[in-house]
């Protein structure tokens, strides 16, 4: 591995960082804590988009990725806005490789599979790609450099086929980088169909509905956080170091409060993952769908990153030339039932089965905040409002 990369670092020009490269350690996958710093940053940044604001969910990954092609790409100020907003604290090829080790880890969890599928696209009256930069993305990110033609009605549908009705595109832009994610998972402790039944979910204006509520008994993380007048549970994927992080607020309309404090550092997302203990938990949790669409522009522009969408713009070594990034576009689609984040049909309760009386009771009946991680690294992150209606 580390040779591999020495002879790419050479040929990029990095010599010196070539000759410094060490050998990762032997299946090595944890991120860096910069990239939860990151996550808890972005997300209440996206919260305060007006678009689809009872659906929130986001790959901090996979915009973070993004950024790190950027760094890579920038110099002079936009180099240290990208560094700044990105908590990027070492070369960019250190960082890439960081990704690069997790997105090799992600594609051998054989129950827990992060489908991305990103892109950079140029417009290609702006001459050729650098190919030494293309060889790079393709390298550590698996992502090519596209020129397209960005005139409308032309061939904008092959190529960004489900954005062209959302956002405009238009002929003066010069680089638009797009990310589609899907998480599916199956939990390593299915949620039997026999135990779904209707029940109550609380929304936060008070009003109730009915909803699809999967229940379970087993042994699961579990951790009271009364600084945060919540409890977390961890739900565990197959056969993976992958699970599901639920923050339930104690109050009905918790949710924001809850929110707002996760944005504070000391409400790291690992840091509540270490203090859960395992016990026996009877839990309640409601299917949902939630497929979210943003500009992650405006979020960005909130956290410090400007340059890199004005015409004074130093991301110069993406083309031949400098370019603009005129979009950061980012989907991500999750569906969850009892097999875990997979596609199933609802077919309705058969038996109202009576769960085991002498356990902690986890019900997830009110809007809550989900994450979906690795022991070091944040896969998706969002929070449910309103589940899948009865």
């Amino acid at each position: 591995m580390a040779s591999k990369v020495a002879i790419l670092l050479l040929a990029l020009g990095h010599l010196e960082v070539a000759q410094s490269l060490a050998k990762p350690e032997p299946g090595e996958c944890l991120a860096p804590t910069y990239m939860t710093r990151f996550s808890a940053k972005l997300f209440p940044e996206i919260l305060k988009l007006e678009i689809n604001r009872e659906v929130v969910v986001f790959s901090p990954f996979a915009v973070h990725a993004m950024l790190a092609l950027i760094y890579r790409a920038s110099e002079g100020e936009t180099l240290s806005e990208v560094q700044r907003v990105g908590e990027f604290n070492q070369h960019p090829v250190f960082v890439a490789l960081d990704f690069e080790r997790l997105i090799k880890f992600k594609e051998h969890l054989p129950s827990a599979t992060l489908d991305t599928r990103p892109g950079v696209f140029y417009n290609r009256k702006l001459g050729p790609v650098n190919s030494r930069y293309n060889e790079f993305s393709k390298f550590y990110f698996d992502i090519d450099t596209k020129p397209v033609d960005m005139d409308s009605g032309r061939d904008m549908s092959s190529w960004l086929p489900f954005w062209i009705k959302r956002f405009d595109i238009s002929s003066q832009m010069q680089a638009i980088l797009d990310n589609t994610v899907e998480f599916k998972g199956v939990w390593k402790h299915n949620f039997d169909k026999i135990n779904t039944r209707k029940s109550e979910f609380h929304l936060g204006s008070g009003e109730t509905i009915n909803v699809a509520m999967m229940h379970n008994h087993e042994v699961y993380g579990l951790a009271d956080l009364p600084e945060l007048d919540a409890t977390a549970l961890e739900l565990p994927f197959k056969n993976s170091a992958t699970s599901m992080l639920i923050l339930l607020p104690n109050q009905l309309d918790g949710l924001a409060n809850l929110e707002q404090q996760l944005a504070q550092p000391e409400f790291d997302l690992n840091r509540i993952a270490n203090r859960l203990h395992r016990q026996s938990v009877t839990v309640g949790l409601p299917w949902f769908t939630l497929d979210f669409f943003c500009d992650l522009g405006d979020p960005l522009k909130k956290l410090g990153l400007s340059q890199v969408f004005r015409n004074s713009s130093k991301v110069t070594k993406l083309l031949e030339q400098t370019v603009r990034v005129d979009k950061i576009l980012h989907r991500v689609y999750i569906n969850v039932s009892e097999l875990g984040t997979v596609n199933s049909n609802y077919s309705g309760p058969v038996y109202d089965q009576s769960m085991p009386a002498n356990s902690k009771e986890f019900v997830a009946n009110r809007p809550f905040v989900f994450a979906i991680r690795t022991p070091n690294s944040v896969l998706l992150m969002g929070h449910v409002k309103v589940p899948w209606i009865l």
